[in-house]
């Protein structure tokens, strides 16, 4: 999935400086994408280039690895522009931990209902079930900024996690969402305050704003971001048996088929499909704030260090030029990747989606700062 603190493995092309390589892939990434790469490689090849030519011709260099892949560029006061490689605007992804964005605006979007607020803890959504609980003061703030102090994965399920990744499982697949609220209800936290990138946490944030609504978040999407902002082709399968038919198996790093990632209840961190289209109009509603939530993305939740990475309703803010943020999620399941993100001075953002396990982030930054002209 997604992880703007664990290291993985990313492909760094051009002049961007290394401290603004974004790190966001599924937890020990590292140690998954190096089990699979010693595999024997699938050489890859490069869809045909498709929609606007000047995004193709720059960009085809940059994605040396990837298979099928999706991009849209949004500048302020034009219409998207489409490209793509082998996909159009309809194909349908997995987005990985950008998923996460989709749970923020559900909890943003519960606060303005006045369902919960920023600062309801477990307990008051989960009540008696949460006694005893060392995470029972623990607020939806704290979850949607990855600082408190919840592990990325559930200590008793690592065993699993790695076996189903070596195998090009979904790891997640086996907890439902009262197994992913219970394994956080046993957590001890540690380091709760810093940022330390959470998947379950970020599971949990989902699943409380489902219980307060009284919706499954599956429905709770669908009904209050896909369906009022026409995202006909975004959804949350959860079981694999829900997958619409014309979800396509990705690809690992080493270009072996993997298999589609649903999550089960750990899918708000990172179970969504979506395509190109749709991630134009969300990321349109999200940037000029009109979507539900309203502006939910710079609305900080904690602030890093100087000239450090701060933290909005689940999107990373990164000071990428030392003037104005980069704001932006990226992600990667074990057999896709993803990157949508914005710059606050230029107003120009970017969707990229590739059907590849390797990280989109160096060329996506490249392109927002202006190093790649399009």
């Amino acid at each position: 999935m997604s992880d703007g603190h664990d290291r993985h493995d990313t492909d760094e092309p051009g002049p961007v400086p290394r401290r603004t390589v974004l790190a966001a892939g599924i937890p020990a990434a590292g140690t998954l994408l190096g089990m699979t790469a010693l595999t024997a490689p699938r050489p890859a090849g490069l869809g045909e280039p498709q929609g606007d030519e000047q995004i193709t011709s720059a960009l085809a260099e940059h994605l040396d690895g990837h298979r099928a892949v999706s991009i849209v560029l949004l500048e302020p006061g034009s219409e998207p522009r489409f490209a793509g490689f082998g996909a159009d605007p309809e194909r349908r992804f997995e987005i990985g931990s950008v998923s996460k964005t989709f749970t923020g605006a559900l909890l943003a979007d519960a606060v303005d209902r006045g369902e919960v607020t920023y600062e309801t803890t477990v307990a008051d959504v989960l009540g008696s079930q949460a006694d005893g609980s060392d995470i029972a003061d623990v607020s939806l703030a704290e979850l949607a900024s990855h600082t408190a102090g919840i592990p990325s994965v559930a200590t008793r399920w690592l065993p699993r996690f790695f076996a189903s990744s070596f195998l090009r499982h979904d790891p997640y697949s086996a907890r439902g969402a009262e197994q992913v609220i219970a394994d956080a209800l046993a957590v001890s936290p540690t380091g709760r305050g810093e940022m330390s990138y959470s998947n379950h946490g970020v599971a949990l944030e989902g699943q409380l704003v489902a219980k307060a609504a009284g919706i499954p978040y599956e429905q709770l999407l669908a009904e209050r971001v896909a369906e009022p902002l026409g995202l006909t082709s975004t959804y949350a399968p959860i079981l694999p048996g829900k997958l619409h038919q014309d979800a396509h198996r990705g690809h690992t790093r080493a270009g072996l088929k993997a298999a589609p990632w649903t999550m089960n209840g750990a899918a708000p961190a990172g179970g969504i499909w979506s395509t190109g289209a749709d991630m134009a109009l969300y990321m349109q509603a999200v940037m000029d704030g009109s979507g539900p939530g309203g502006d939910f993305s710079r609305h900080l939740l904690h602030e890093g260090p100087d000239d450090g990475r701060s933290v909005a309703v689940n999107w990373m803010h990164d000071p990428i030029d030392e003037r104005d943020p980069t704001i932006w999620h990226n992600g990667m399941t074990s057999g896709y990747a993803s990157f949508v993100g914005w710059h606050e001075g230029t107003g120009r953002g970017i969707v990229m989606l590739s059907d590849t396990a390797r990280s989109l982030d160096a060329i996506a930054l490249q392109v927002l700062t202006g190093a790649v002209e399009l």
